[in-house]
């Protein structure tokens, strides 16, 4: 079964004319019925990124460079080791300030 993804996170054409809207989705939703039809015998899934994603996909790499890994390296050792403590009262306050910037 072949997996086709694209045109992820692109914003469809406006109609004023709800009869109109109807007609194009059923001729979406045939012409994504007769590809997947045609191409039941493709034995790898594909997947197309948008340009968008794409770009999401280069900023999180160059975030990685950014990670102290001896520091996650630290909390996982004392995640195993049961002696990971967490200040409660902290992480709520922090959680009440990131609300804060989304809230406006």
């Amino acid at each position: 079964m072949a997996i086709n993804i694209s045109g992820v996170g692109t914003q469809p054409a406006l109609s004023t004319n709800k009869n109109e809207r109807l007609q194009k989705e059923e001729a979406t939703n045939s012409s994504q019925t007769s590809n997947v039809n045609s191409k039941e015998g493709l034995s790898d899934d594909t997947v197309q990124l948008s340009n968008v994603a794409q770009s999401l996909q280069v900023k999180g790499s160059d975030s990685e460079a950014n990670v102290d890994m001896d520091k996650v390296e630290q909390i996982k050792q004392a995640i195993a080791a049961g002696e990971y403590k967490i200040d409660t009262e902290k992480l709520a306050s922090n959680m009440l300030s990131m609300d804060a910037l989304f809230s406006s």
